[in-house]
């Protein structure tokens, strides 16, 4: 289980501007279960606008699918909190957004909404690159606010480790 630390948050997000800005690249986000924390995190951090292209809020299915792109098979096989369809928010958030690099956000804050497979306080997060797409599952301890901003910090997190590879 992982906890966040919001000064841990608040420097991976100037981290992330200040390298973006130095390389020229751009980022997107997709956002479910932590609704725009991770967007506004970046947002918050002054030179910005340099940066952040944009984000889609994408809570319902309907917008994972109308916005985002993410098919109705995904949606209806493996359902909206799975490896596939963050690669696919991800990959649709790039595309619409026009950004270099994006990240997904999909999971059960709580209290409610957690499966067998995907207790409450599974999140995947999702990395779009010109050259990768991949997904990563996690597994937050705490209440609906402590999940959602653990979720945010790895959201960063992720963003900030593609760029450093890119």
């Amino acid at each position: 289980m992982v906890t966040a630390n919001c000064d841990s948050s608040e420097r991976i997000a100037f981290e992330l501007v200040e390298l973006c800005a130095k390389c020229g690249l751009t980022v997107g986000c997709a956002e479910s279960c932590t609704a725009g924390l991770v967007s506004s995190s970046i947002a918050d951090v002054p030179g910005a606008s340099q940066v952040l292209q944009g984000g889609v809020v994408s809570y319902t299915e309907a917008v994972k699918h109308s916005m985002l792109g993410v098919s109705l098979e995904t949606l209806e096989t493996v359902g909206a909190v799975s490896e596939k369809c963050a690669c696919e928010m991800a990959a649709g958030a790039r595309e619409a957004l026009g950004c270099d690099i994006a990240v997904s956000v999909t999971g059960f804050a709580g209290p409610g909404g957690g499966t067998a497979d995907n207790p409450v306080g599974t999140v995947y997060i999702g990395i779009s690159t010109k050259n990768l797409l991949f997904a990563n599952r996690f597994l937050f301890s705490g209440e609906r606010a402590a999940v959602r901003h653990a979720a945010c910090e790895a959201a960063l997190r992720a963003l900030l480790d593609a760029v450093q590879e890119s």
